[in-house]
């Protein structure tokens, strides 16, 4: 992962990060049952604030494409059987 956010960008720094998160997802840089970066690591990768990369986070995972594990953190959600995708 590159891209970086801009913090000059009308769009909102958390956006910009879930955008990039998921453009990595649906690359296949993080695969199904993958564990995505910490907070911490989104902080430091991309010099975003921690409630930054915790409301990207928020945003995949309503999107489906990110499930926190409690006590272990952010993964992709494994494929499900009935996804029409799959």
């Amino acid at each position: 992962m590159t891209a970086r956010t801009d913090p000059m960008s009308p769009v909102p720094r958390y956006r910009q990060l879930a955008v990039i998160l998921r453009k990595a997802i649906e690359a296949g840089e993080y695969p199904p049952g993958s564990r995505l970066p910490s907070e911490k690591t989104l902080t430091q990768t991309y010099g975003v604030a921690r409630e930054t990369a915790s409301k990207a986070m928020d945003a995949l995972a309503a999107e489906r494409l990110a499930v926190m594990v409690p006590g272990v953190g952010w993964h992709v959600p494994p494929e499900s059987a009935d996804d029409p995708d799959a």
